[in-house]
């Protein structure tokens, strides 16, 4: 199998040195050139053909987004990741660019989080390698409707989730009788700062959920970055949400969501499985169907990394392979 090829842009000379360092160290991956700026990139991406660009956000004389702008409009462009830092506006500015087109992003290394170079390197190299494999064109299906009346969606999202998500979520009606409960994995900023977006779209409320929550219907619950969220059900018959900080680079865990919500709900959950890579929700879906309710995930043609809807549909967990565009109808 060919090297994975990968131009590494960032201003920094630091960052440049610590992100081809973390690169080179895996067989698989090559890095064929370094630009310091958008304008250098753009050149060296017309050299070199990498099959990946790591794209730092905040650059001299063109910046990130324009870049990328720049490098979707050109003739069979590479995969781009983000390198964002974990700021306000660079959380606003990396889904903005994932909702232009590019795969992914990380978390920009520091020189003080040393510590945690071993997690950064894992996630860039894992990312790279998916970026590497994701394939352009997204074309839709068709399903049937369906008569089920529910209590609760849960859904969980990885890799290509939080543009999936902005396609999907606004598409849920404002007299939606049931909670829409959702784990993405991103950081919190990250999270705080998608919510904030989706409220702006979105027909029903959006909030971040806080521990002790009471999970009302008609409204749509993040699971906080940083955090796993469960919902248990009172004595009274309440639903409460319970966040815990965690540490896993999986955060917010989508397994430990769906399951607590199949157990609080029972058959009238629906469980829906978005983009991404890795097996998060598989045992969440598995409860969802030992409970007796319904489950859904988004098929390979419309997903950007079909990794978790590969594993749930492989183990016979799916009622439907759904394309994103009609997810909400399917649900609703």
């Amino acid at each position: 199998m060919s090297q994975i090829k990968v131009l590494v842009v960032d201003d920094s000379i630091f960052m440049r040195k610590v992100i081809t360092d973390i690169l080179v160290s895996d067989p698989a991956i090559t890095v064929v050139g370094q630009a310091s700026d958008g304008l250098e990139a753009l050149e060296r991406i017309q050299q070199l053909h990498p099959d990946v660009v790591t794209l730092d956000i905040m650059m001299p004389k063109l910046s990130g987004i324009s870049t990328l702008e720049r490098i979707i409009a050109g003739h069979h462009p590479p995969a781009v990741l983000m390198v964002s830092a974990y700021t306000k506006e660079d959380a606003e500015v990396t889904l903005n660019c994932l909702a232009m087109g590019a795969v992914d992003f990380v978390l920009k290394p520091s020189e003080s989080a040393a510590s945690e170079l071993d997690k950064v390197a894992a996630e860039l190299l894992a990312k790279v390698k998916v970026a590497a494999g994701v394939a352009a064109g997204h074309p839709a299906g068709s399903i049937p409707r369906h008569n089920k009346r529910y209590a609760v969606a849960v859904i969980g999202a990885s890799t290509g989730g939080p543009v999936a998500l902005e396609q999907l979520l606004p598409m849920l009606p404002k007299d939606l009788p049931y909670p829409v409960l959702v784990a993405q994995h991103l950081p919190a900023q990250f999270v705080h700062t998608l919510t904030e977006r989706l409220a702006r779209q979105c027909q029903l409320p959006v909030r971040m959920a806080t521990d002790g929550d009471v999970i009302s219907p008609g409204a749509i619950y993040f699971a906080p970055g940083g955090a796993d969220t469960e919902v248990v059900q009172t004595a009274t018959g309440e639903k409460i949400a319970v966040v815990k900080p965690s540490n896993n680079i999986l955060t917010p865990s989508v397994d430990k969501l769906m399951i607590s919500v199949a157990k609080a709900y029972g058959k009238a959950t629906v469980g829906v499985i978005l983009t991404g890579m890795g097996i998060d929700g598989l045992a969440g879906m598995r409860a969802i169907k030992h409970a007796e309710g319904d489950t859904i995930v988004q098929d390979e043609q419309s997903s950007v990394v079909y990794g978790m809807g590969r594993a749930v549909a492989e183990q016979g967990l799916a009622d439907a392979l759904v394309p994103l565009a009609q997810i909400a109808e399917r649900i609703h």
